[in-house]
């Protein structure tokens, strides 16, 4: 009996180290999704398909990023010819109507409902900014065989330092 009385803890001991220590490990032996790259990213929007607007009718847009004065950026879209219609969105093709995507290096952020969207803090340096237009269906907008989008470049800059005087 007093073996076992002075083994127990022991064991509560070890056990409680063997769970910490599978914790600690686990994400090692975890497979991490692929981040798919930017070709894969256009490759699967553009399975929704295009389509072609006359260019009477074809809507345009154009975007302004501005920094944001507490963290990231602000970014306004202003369109002719075209109407945010977030109540439609997946049914049938009304022209004129539509969202728009973001892209961040060529990377999909966000569906776009309306003409304002916070991108928060990105890496430092440089990065590209496109919002293309889309009808309610998912079908990208496109004039002459080009996609209907407007593009700009961003410079996000070292964070600044905590504090200050």
């Amino acid at each position: 009996m007093r073996k076992l009385s002075l083994r127990f803890p022991y064991l509560i001991y070890l056990s409680i180290g063997c769970v910490f220590l599978g914790v600690l490990l686990a994400p090692l032996f975890r497979e991490m999704p692929a981040q798919p790259t930017a070709a894969e990213t256009r490759e699967h929007e553009m399975m929704h398909g295009t389509l072609e607007v006359a260019a009477d009718e074809a809507p345009s847009l154009e975007i302004t990023v501005e920094p944001d004065p507490m963290d990231g950026w602000n970014l306004t879209v202003e369109t002719s010819n075209f109407t945010f219609t977030p109540q439609a969105v997946n049914s049938n093709h009304v022209p004129g109507t539509g969202h728009g995507h973001l892209y961040v290096n060529d990377i999909k952020i966000a569906r776009l409902y309306g003409p304002h969207f916070h991108i928060p803090s990105l890496p430092e340096g440089e990065h590209e900014i496109v919002v293309s237009l889309s009808t309610n269906d998912h079908a990208y907008l496109t004039l002459n065989g080009a996609q209907i989008e407007a593009r700009t470049t961003i410079n996000q800059g070292a964070p600044a330092a905590a504090g200050g005087s």
